[in-house]
């Protein structure tokens, strides 16, 4: 993907802005507030620097700049740029994780944009303490 390409969006979720529920957009969509539950877009989907998406996303491309804790199917390709903190799996044809960025999960690149039928991951992880 390239940065300085044009992309259309016809909706922004701004800074403060919380949603809870289905998202679905015609077009591209920029998410700098918090969503919580699903996000479906026929466009390109991006997760500001800002923003929180505690949900599935499905979309035709994705950069993600914030935090997601989801899994995340694009048609053709998503991006995790420097900021990014993703825990969820990933389906794609074409994945680009940036030197810093945090993913946790697994990632599938596949020409047909098959759905990840896992849940969402939830936040609260058991953390074990390492045994001597």
């Amino acid at each position: 993907m390239n940065k300085n390409r044009k992309v259309e969006l016809s909706t922004i979720i701004g800074k403060g802005s919380k949603i809870k529920g289905t998202l679905y957009v015609q077009g591209g969509v920029r998410i700098d507030g918090e969503v919580e539950g699903t996000i479906e877009s026929d466009g390109f989907v991006t997760i500001g620097s800002s923003g929180v998406a505690r949900a599935n996303i499905k979309a035709d491309e994705c950069l993600i700049s914030g935090k997601v804790v989801g899994n995340v199917t694009c048609k053709d390709a998503i991006e995790l740029d420097r900021s990014a903190r993703m825990n969820g799996d990933i389906v794609a044809k074409i994945l680009m994780i940036h030197t810093g960025a945090v993913f946790n999960g697994k990632s599938s690149m596949t020409s047909n944009s098959k759905t990840i039928k896992n849940p969402i991951i939830t936040e609260n992880v058991e953390k074990k303490e390492p045994t001597e």
